[in-house]
């Protein structure tokens, strides 16, 4: 890793640009760790930071040490939090501080390579629906997904107040909860326009010709569509109703397909679940996790034999050669600059990056 490093000020030259002929930095004598007993100390030769490797993994910070690998694996295998921490001998906090600190390193690297991939597919859009602290709080999660490869572009995410019929005690409870909670007015049009706003941007540098969006038949949908003249002039917006058998002839498949791999995989989402999630931040933290892996690192098919293709996102265009630098990177390379973290962020992932995703009671809990 030692090739790989910086220098930690942020306002020091090697911060952006370290030397790779002249060695920057200098041996600093040591310090001792609980966790990782006698460790070297270095020191940057221009700012006189002084510094450990460990700065450099999620595990900075941290009184225990998590391997990255090993955390992914658990958390697109169905298991909670605190089963988690169970099987690594820790406290639920750990786990969720290191999710959050892997999460940034991904959102980091992951969103600079995405913004440089060209789109050579049709997409499909819809939501996730799941809940947040209770049912009385629904979150809908927002979906752009590769026609073809089934490669997660974008997502987005909001909560809303809970629809249907309700007892008459429900409705009191309703009451009390919602005359405290807070709401983002106009959530479910906000965050699919930003979606829209995404597309056109992967569509405007784009080579194709034509394109097509599926979509259910939601109407914000179609109004957001509609109220996009740039994207709606280049792009077919092709409606399916959501009642239609969920095959591989729908053309919402590949939101389906998504829809059912993180229902199985991703512990908050499965149906009647008790692992729920409690902070939205913490929340869209596992969700990056999981789109990572799916892009990356799960196979594209089963029976390799019926595929061309190893990856989704080899399917989507980038080079296996490419995938296993991005791999590389989020599992054993450093954290990325503090000068390049924020470079190619959505507006939605700045907001999760900076922690203000709303809360609908304002609770810090996992």
């Amino acid at each position: 890793m030692k090739e790989e490093i910086y220098c930690p000020n942020p306002h020091c030259f090697h911060h952006q640009s370290p030397s790779k002929d002249v060695r920057w930095y200098k041996k600093r004598g040591f310090t001792v760790t609980k966790r990782e007993g006698k460790t070297q100390l270095y020191q940057c030769k221009k700012c006189h930071r002084t510094f450990a490797l460990s700065y450099f993994t999620i595990n900075h910070y941290g009184h225990h040490k998590v391997k990255p690998e090993i955390l992914l694996k658990q958390l697109i295998s169905c298991s909670g939090i605190r089963d988690m921490s169970r099987a690594m001998d820790c406290d639920p906090k750990v786990i969720s501080h290191r999710i959050a600190r892997l999460s940034q390193k991904i959102n980091a690297i992951c969103s600079r390579e995405i913004s440089q991939l060209e789109l050579k597919e049709s997409v499909s859009a819809d939501g996730l629906e799941n809940f947040i602290l209770s049912q009385y709080f629904p979150t809908n999660v927002n979906i752009l997904v590769g026609k073809k490869s089934q490669f997660v572009y974008y997502f987005n995410a909001y909560h809303f107040k809970r629809k249907g019929k309700c007892t008459d005690e429900q409705k009191k409870k309703k009451a009390s909860l919602y005359g405290i909670a807070r709401f983002e007015q106009k959530a479910p049009s906000n965050r699919f326009k930003e979606l829209l706003d995404f597309l056109w941007n992967k569509v405007n540098s784009s080579s194709l010709s034509s394109f097509i969006l599926d979509t259910d038949e939601n109407p914000i949908y179609a109004s957001q569509f509609r109220y996009h003249p740039k994207l709606s002039a280049q792009v077919t917006h092709r409606k399916t109703n959501s009642k239609i058998e969920r095959n591989y002839q729908n053309k919402l498949f590949s939101c389906n397909y998504i829809d059912r791999q993180i229902r199985k995989d991703l512990a908050e989402y499965t149906r009647e679940t008790v692992q729920f999630g409690r902070n939205m931040n913490n929340s869209m933290d596992r969700f990056s996790c999981y789109t990572f892996w799916h892009n990356f690192m799960k196979p594209y098919r089963i029976n390799k034999g019926k595929s061309a293709y190893s990856y989704h996102g080899e399917c989507a265009g980038f080079s296996l050669e490419k995938i296993k630098e991005i791999v590389d990177a989020v599992i054993s390379g450093p954290v990325v600059r503090e000068c390049e973290s924020k470079q190619y962020l959505t507006n939605f992932q700045r907001k999760h990056w900076d922690r203000e995703l709303l809360n609908p009671m304002n609770v810090a809990m996992v």
